[in-house]
């Protein structure tokens, strides 16, 4: 299964609530639930109770509040930039609030833009009962979005207006009626309309097993013609306030009344415009899975449905989770995401151990080759050694013994080591030349070497030999003479070598 999300919506007299499954680009319900809110639970418990009842366990959650709990206002301001718009909105509504700002979460969308400024609608909520909802809820969800539930349901209905129409979108509860009044791509304004008291007291629809029951025709059309004619005196308003006539050309309905025989023609003939039935599902937003179809009602769940799309979409136009309310981070939100984790984690272990196993492998292979290197040598600088254990080792003492113990210690620049030295000597001297090293000392600035080969001309040719390595700035023959005693024939030389070549 894809991504899933839960979409509460706190209405007048019951809480809805729905969950959708995302799989590639469609939305499926998978579960939705109305339930009647309870005198003796607050909102908070009414919530809890309801995603027991829906069996939800993780995913993205989104609450709609009310616009009963809020305060919404229209406003205009000299910035475009959203950053300098929140910065000054408190200060902008505060005379308009018959409560402290500082007691208020404050949050806003951007209905229009000119070189003059901007058109915001403002919403304000209770930072008390904010705080009180939260703490309700903990333990059982944790919502991602707090926004209002219309602003929901006109993201909706703008993502279908592509003809960039005029719309009024109506959504009717049990107590009062929620318009928002959209431009093209751009709600310009929300109001919450409460019924008549005489239409609370003796309403002229009852609610029966989950069903919206007319029980006055009379009543109902009078009830109509009172609530469009609040409609009107509030776009009329809006209008005046706006120096604007941007009068609707359609009429969207939703919400539980809507259910109702003859609702939608009863609307267009006291407005005088035409009114459809918003649907989700038949416009295709939405899909019900087969389990959740015999009781899906469309009018009844799509601001609830709205609510849950957001939580599938980019960052939401309005979040009052922000501030001292933002989301506390968790690093395990999911079992899901756990077991990525710890797989991610596993496969880096591994990575790991096997760059440092390869890196231990190729640093035996070199450390062999250094030892052979190191041994050839030594073999070759000493003829007589058979066996070598510890070349480096073994090399050292032996030097010590061809200089004798008044010989300085050999400490050279890196290029200049007693090793290096040796083998540059070594594989400067031609293989043909019989050579044999009795002497070596070497100390800071030169290396003297005493030997014997075979003829006068072994000794300049070892001379020129060494005479051309970039080691040495200077090569002499400090004294060849022939072994007459032994009459062995026999040439015993004495090279002096002087450091300071590259």
């Amino acid at each position: 299964m894809g991504k899933k999300a839960l979409g509460i919506e706190i209405g007048d007299a019951h809480i809805t609530g729905v969950v959708l499954d995302q799989s590639g680009k469609s939305a499926i319900v998978t579960a939705c639930l109305c339930l009647p809110l309870a005198d003796h639970l607050d909102v908070a418990q009414q919530a809890c109770l309801l995603c027991e009842q829906l069996d939800w366990k993780e995913g993205a959650c989104v609450f709609g509040l009310p616009l009963s709990l809020l305060s919404v206002r229209n406003l205009t301001l000299p910035f475009q930039d959203k950053k300098k718009i929140a910065q000054a909105l408190p200060f902008e509504i505060e005379e308009q609030l018959i409560v402290p700002v500082d007691t208020l979460v404050t949050d806003f969308l951007v209905s229009e833009t000119t070189d003059l400024g901007s058109s915001i609608v403002a919403f304000a909520a209770d930072k008390t009962f904010l705080g009180e909802l939260l703490e309700g809820l903990q333990g059982v969800i944790d919502p991602d979005i707090l926004v209002p539930g219309s602003v929901a349901l006109a993201a909706q209905v703008v993502s279908q207006n592509r003809e960039g129409k005029t719309l009024l979108l109506s959504s009717t509860d049990q107590h009062s009626i929620t318009i928002v009044l959209i431009q093209g791509a751009h709600p310009l304004f929300y109001r919450r309309i409460s019924y008549p008291e005489q239409m609370i007291l003796q309403p002229p629809f009852l609610f029966e097993n989950g069903q919206v029951v007319a029980t006055d025709m009379a009543a109902i059309e009078q009830f109509v013609r009172i609530i469009s004619g609040s409609i009107e005196r509030s776009l009329d308003y809006f209008h005046l306030e706006k120096a604007s006539d941007r009068r609707p050309e359609k009429v969207l309905l939703t919400g539980c009344l809507a259910e109702l025989d003859d609702m939608a023609e009863k609307m267009a003939l006291a407005l005088n415009l035409p009114v459809e039935k918003l649907d989700l599902h038949s416009a295709g937003i939405i899909d019900c899975s087969e389990a959740v179809c015999p009781q899906w009602k469309s009018h009844r769940f799509d601001q609830a449905a709205s609510l849950a799309l957001l939580g599938f979409g980019p960052k939401a136009a309005v979040n009052f989770r922000g501030n001292s309310f933002t989301k506390k981070r968790v690093v395990f939100s999911t079992r899901k995401q756990m077991m990525g984790t710890i797989t991610a984690m596993a496969v880096l272990a591994v990575c790991f151990l096997g760059f440092m196993w390869n890196n231990y492998r190729l640093l035996q292979h070199r450390d062999k080759a250094a030892r052979e290197e190191m041994s050839a040598i030594y073999k070759q600088t000493f003829p007589k050694i058979t066996k070598v254990h510890e070349p480096y080792a073994e090399m050292k003492a032996a030097l010590k013994t061809v200089q004798g113990p008044e010989a300085p210690t050999p400490l050279f620049a890196t290029d200049k080591r007693v090793l290096s030295l040796l083998a540059d000597i070594s594989a400067r001297i031609p293989a043909a030349v019989v050579v044999q090293v009795n002497r070596l000392a070497i100390d800071r600035e030169s290396i003297l070497v005493k030997g014997t080969t075979d003829t006068y001309n072994s000794v300049d040719t070892i001379k020129n030999a060494l005479s051309v390595s970039p080691r040495y700035k200077g090569v002499q023959i400090v004294s060849a003479t022939a072994d007459k005693e032994k009459k062995s024939g026999i040439v015993r030389f004495e090279i002096q070598l002087q450091l300071g070549g590259s």
